[in-house]
C-alpha cells in the first residue's frame, strides 16, 4: 500500500481538465494532506480569480484526498523540525507527512522538497 502526502502547490498546479478537477496518480492507494491545504487552495484560487466558484473548486481539488487535522501532535512536531529555512505552513505539511508515514510527498515547492529530502522523505 503506497501512501502519498499531497501538498498545496501540487494540487494547485495539477488542476485542469474540462471539469477543473485534480488528477491524482493512480499508483497510490491512499492520498492524504493537512486540513490547512483547504485554506491554502481556497486563498490561492481566490487570489487568482476573485470571481471563481471557490468552494466548488476546493471540493473538486480535494476529491479522493483524506485530510489530517492540524492537531497538537502536528504542531509540536512542526515546531521541532530541525530544518532551518522552512515556512510555518510548510512545516505543518512536513510534520503531517512525517506523522502519516507517507511513502512519498507530492510538492512543487522546491524549499519544501529540500526539507522533506533532508528529513528522509521521498519527493515527487
Amino acid at each position: 500500500m503506497t501512501q502519498a502526502y499531497v501538498e498545496t502547490s501540487w494540487l494547485v498546479d495539477r488542476r485542469g481538465g474540462s471539469e477543473g478537477t485534480t488528477f491524482l496518480p493512480l499508483e497510490f492507494s491512499a492520498v492524504v494532506t493537512s486540513t490547512v491545504t483547504q485554506v491554502e487552495v481556497a486563498r490561492t484560487l481566490r487570489r487568482d480569480d476573485p470571481h471563481a466558484e471557490v468552494d466548488l473548486a476546493v471540493h473538486e481539488s480535494l476529491l479522493g484526498v483524506d485530510a489530517l487535522p492540524v492537531s497538537e501532535r502536528v504542531v509540536a512536531l512542526a515546531c521541532r523540525l530541525p530544518v532551518r529555512h522552512l515556512k510555518s505552513l510548510d512545516a505543518i505539511h512536513v510534520a503531517s507527512a512525517l506523522i502519516t508515514r507517507c511513502d512519498i510527498v507530492l510538492t512543487r515547492d522546491r524549499q519544501m522538497a529540500r526539507a522533506c529530502e533532508e528529513l528522509g522523505l521521498q519527493v515527487a
